[in-house]
């Protein structure tokens, strides 16, 4: 439940009295640690570096400063770890990410994107084999390259197989082939039409299903790849659980799971890792909203399924809408239609939406009347102007809602984000660097690709930015994606303390967290990560090698290779 809005100034004011006095000198809570002789970055612009941090025996942090005063205020009890120069930040924040997604894919038959068919097809050989009964599963295949080796790629996987199903995932999410079981399982074979929210591609001269789906297509057949069974559960628990380790790893203290798919029992297995005490990040996950479920019967499940415990390190109160596809599949929602040419002809010249935009608005108002962040997958700019209009007529209570990845806005709907109070979230990986990407991308829309993730636009024009990494469709390292958004010559971070501050208070801000985290102050929880030196201080083309030394929730370690942590 959600705390009553009139008793949290009576609650501020009795955990400020309470930290006041473990401030004092020799009023330490039991337990209390002192990390000194640390390059702090508290990220609170009133104090924004210290030399020593205090954290009670429950993980809040007593005291920021001087080494001096924080150890006055620890008091002699407290132990002391001398980090010798060694960094620390706020825990960082990844706002948009596929988890459990992640560590599924990771445990699938894995394919290289861009194989030759012959390696392709001896990898789903292979795959099959290893795969008793069942559904044989597989991911990694790009649809397009796979496509420009075979106009019927159906008809390969029933010559490998025949009676059992097939269902290859594509290497970015937003497509997937398939054999005729598959395809008949989900009733597409009986389909003379494209389903809600998605794409069947057809032979263009006979009709017939050519194995290849897109979008929203896929997911019926995810779900019944991955039912909802004690078997498939577990398979994703495990799966989850060495995804977790590698968030700890890498510094994450809070994630946002955007994939929410919730007919294949994943909020059982976010819950099975709470209950169990296995679960290292505070996760504020989404759950996603279906374009081919009824209405009323959809948005009763997803209320079922809604919590929003500030206490809790679990919550799902997010609503995760896609509005269209992608740039490089000639689905995101586009303004002006792309280059004839490259990529799946599929008959959209102007891109794909997954509502049409009443429904999409209804969607809007009603999810987040019931409280949920909306969380809308927008590539296109046309995408951006339709997830602005609806947040125009949602509940701001719920908010803020955001729109993620944000490839292109148009340069008029750019104040709208901070008129409305929408968050731009945007996954500047090392690929918007790339020339040869940025080659590509103009093969599909020409000049247009000089502006496209414009994070620093945004900011300009008042708008909340974050930066999200969309693992493990891109690259997951906090410190990969920091030095990236710094050395974007445009549209990216004008510096090291912004990127920073874009994976750290602004997505707990996002998240409505960002009273308890995102900065190390007083009061606050001590979510953090140490880092083997001060990225501030180091050539920018450096930050991506610096080290993540430890990991700390809640002043407990969930990460600590050297033992630094260790009594």
């Amino acid at each position: 439940m959600t705390q009553s809005p009139r008793r949290r100034p009576l609650i501020s004011l009795m955990l400020a009295t309470l930290l006041a006095a473990f401030a004092q000198p020799g009023l330490a809570a039991p337990g209390t640690l002192v990390l000194t002789n640390a390059k702090i970055h508290t990220v609170n612009p009133a104090a924004p570096t210290a030399e020593a941090i205090a954290i009670s025996g429950d993980g809040i942090i007593l005291a920021v400063g001087g080494k001096d005063a924080v150890l006055r205020a620890a008091g002699e009890e407290a132990r002391v770890i001398d980090l010798k120069g060694q960094m620390v930040l706020p825990g960082f924040q990844d706002a948009h990410m596929h988890l459990i997604e992640a560590g599924v894919n990771e445990a699938l038959c894995a394919f290289e994107p861009f194989d030759r068919l012959a390696d392709t097809l001896a990898a789903v050989r292979d795959c099959a084999e290893g795969t008793e009964e069942g559904w044989i599963v597989g991911s990694g295949v790009s649809m397009p390259n796979l496509l420009g080796q075979s106009d019927r790629p159906i008809d390969l996987l029933d010559k490998i197989s025949p009676d059992r199903p097939v269902l290859i995932l594509d290497d970015i999410g937003h497509g997937a082939w398939a054999n005729s079981a598959a395809m008949a399982a989900a009733g597409y074979d009986r389909m003379t039409s494209d389903p809600p929210g998605g794409i069947l591609l057809r032979d263009k001269a006979t009709g017939r299903l050519n194995g290849v789906v897109l979008e929203n297509a896929q997911q019926r057949l995810r779900n019944l790849a991955f039912p909802d069974s004690p078997e498939r559960v577990e398979f994703a628990y495990r799966a989850m659980l060495k995804t977790l380790e590698l968030m700890a790893e890498n510094g994450f203290t809070t994630v946002s799971d955007a994939g929410g798919f919730w007919p294949q029992g994943h909020v059982k297995v976010w819950q099975r890792a709470l209950a169990e005490g296995r679960l290292t990040v505070r996760a504020s996950n989404a759950l996603y909203v279906y374009p081919d479920l009824p209405f009323e019967q959809q948005v009763a499940d997803l209320k079922a399924l809604y919590s929003n415990d500030p206490q809790s390190l679990l919550r799902f109160n997010q609503a995760k809408i896609y509005v269209d596809g992608i740039l490089e599949q000639r689905t995101g929602a586009v303004l002006k239609p792309y280059i004839k040419g490259p990529g799946i002809d599929h008959g959209h010249d102007s891109g794909f939406l997954y509502f049409d935009p009443e429904t999409l608005d209804r969607y809007a108002r009603t999810l987040s009347a019931a409280g949920f962040q909306l969380h809308f997958h927008v590539t296109g700019d046309r995408g951006a102007r339709l997830a602005l209009d609806a947040i125009a007529q949602s509940d701001p209570k719920a908010g803020p809602h955001r729109l993620t990845h944000l490839y292109l806005v148009d340069r008029a709907d750019i104040p709208r984000f901070a008129e409305l109070g929408a968050v731009a979230d945007l996954q500047l990986a090392p690929s918007s660097l790339d020339p040869e990407y940025n080659a590509f991308i103009r093969t599909f829309i020409g000049d247009r690709a000089e502006f496209m993730m414009p994070a620093a636009s945004l900011e300009a024009a008042g708008a909340l930015v974050t930066l999200s990494s969309d693992f493990d469709a891109d690259e997951l390292s906090p410190l990969v994606k920091i030095q990236t958004a710094v050395e974007r010559r445009t549209e990216g971070a004008r510096d090291v303390d912004t990127a920073i501050r874009w994976m750290t208070i602004n997505p707990a801000k996002l998240l409505q967290q960002d009273r308890t985290t995102g900065s190390l102050e007083v009061g606050k929880v001590a979510d953090l990560v140490v880092i083997d030196r001060d990225i501030t201080a180091i050539p920018v083309d450096r930050i991506g090698t610096a080290e993540v030394v430890a990991t700390l929730l809640q002043g407990k370690p969930v990460f600590d290779a050297g033992g630094l942590f260790a009594r």
